[in-house]
């Protein structure tokens, strides 16, 4: 396969009126809407698709159709803005037949999607460069949910700690390899912005926690249609809080060994272990309770030992003060290793997305604030997009996590 590469923009031209304004009236801003398309392909062309403005403090939306002109004029605002459509590219093949080169032409159509939050919209004109991706439609493993803010102990005031976990689907139609499955947190959270320096998320995920399932290539294997459980504490939980859930037939558990002796992490050696390349905390790793992080599964794309060497960068942000903060050195994963994605932010305190538009446009969350004992029980649940002929529950993946999750859900390994 050969693939010619270069860099272009395409925009589009939306008008909005800008009428005379008195002081009591709205102000409206004329605007232009840009489409940054991706730099790996020549020949990418847009065929179809449509922007989304919401404004942020009414979340009222504006939507245009791409190519078409903006009839309605757009209040001078913050908006959250994002693009969803198709796009077509060719690439060109060579085969070997009777030992003559043939070249032919392959057209190829994808969904195109990014997104931008907090656009300030001001000052009777603006012009939008939005940046967008192709999306991985390829079946593959997804997170079906994640239960991360723990459960509330009845007759008491206090939350239980332990029975946090992850449900891992094999969304294809084929067999699948859970072993080298990476799951990831990410470094920064999405309910507090910096202008970072440098900003790798167009191409790679900050993270904090990198965990590997152990195995040499196919001794996990999942059928289509099937999921396994990923857990902190691989126990039978209703033991101790009748509010919990039996977890003592996950199929893999994190364990940090500690070296404190008050809180020490539980291991049960009935259940595999996932390897920890990376963690930052040298205590217990507990997911982020108010849900600002966001969560991915990947592949390396070289050994453990390479991706530990050689995948640091240092970087630096800017304070609110207009200070620079001091530098950083973390981990990161190349977006092309990532192939699923979930942002989880309170609905509330929403600010922005911590991964690429490529991986994820939207977010979900456990509850509407970020108040813990709130949002105890309450975790996030992939929708079923449809089931097949023979029974095989598929489930939705747009990589938009504002519409492929059911927010603030009950867990489903809930029995009461």
């Amino acid at each position: 396969m050969r693939i010619k590469y270069a860099v272009f923009s395409l925009f589009v031209v939306a008008a909005i009126s800008l009428t005379a304004c008195s002081d009591d009236e709205v102000k409206t801003s004329e605007v232009s809407l840009g489409l940054s398309l991706p730099s790996t392909i020549e020949n990418l062309s847009v065929n179809s698709g449509s922007f989304t403005f919401t404004n942020v403090s009414t979340a009222t939306e504006v939507s245009v159709d791409y190519g078409a002109t903006l009839v309605t004029q757009l209040p001078d605002g913050l908006y959250n803005v994002s693009f969803t459509g198709k796009a077509s590219y060719t690439y060109t093949k060579e085969t070997l037949v009777d030992g003559e080169t043939v070249v032919s032409d392959t057209l190829v159509t994808k969904s195109l999607q990014g997104s931008q939050q907090n656009v300030q919209i001001t000052g009777g004109s603006y012009s939008l460069s939005l940046s967008v991706y192709l999306v991985n439609d390829k079946a593959d493993f997804v997170i079906a949910e994640i239960y991360g803010v723990g459960t509330y102990t009845p007759g008491t005031s206090s939350q239980y700690n332990g029975d946090q976990y992850f449900r891992v689907y094999n969304n294809s139609d084929q067999t699948l390899y859970a072993d080298g499955l990476v799951l990831l947190e990410s470094k920064f959270t999405t309910t507090q912005k910096y202008a970072y320096n440098p900003d790798k998320m167009d191409e790679a995920m900050t993270v904090q926690v990198v965990a590997m399932i152990p195995g040499s290539g196919e001794e996990h294997p999942v059928e289509p249609g099937e999921s396994i459980i990923i857990c902190d504490n691989a126990i039978n939980h209703l033991e101790a809080n009748a509010s919990s859930f039996d977890l003592s037939g996950a199929d893999f558990e994190w364990y940090t060994q500690s070296t404190s002796t008050t809180n020490p992490d539980s291991d049960n050696p009935s259940v595999p272990n996932l390897e920890m390349l990376y963690n930052y905390t040298k205590t217990i790793w507990v997911l982020n309770k108010q849900g600002v992080k966001a969560y991915a599964l990947a592949r390396l794309g070289v050994t453990k030992e390479e991706y530990l060497a050689d995948y640091t960068y240092t970087y630096n942000y800017v304070l609110s003060t207009g200070a620079t903060s001091k530098d950083y050195t973390e981990y990161y994963i190349p977006n092309d290793w990532i192939i699923d994605a979930v942002n989880l932010s309170p609905k509330s305190a929403y600010v922005w997305n911590v991964t690429s538009a490529s991986l994820d446009m939207g977010f979900t969350y456990f509850g509407l604030n970020n108040t813990i004992k709130e949002n105890l029980g309450k975790g996030v649940n992939r929708k079923v997009s449809y089931t097949t002929t023979d029974g095989r529950e598929v489930l939705q993946d747009t990589n938009n996590s504002s519409v492929d999750f059911t927010p603030a859900s009950t867990a489903s390994l809930a029995t009461n």
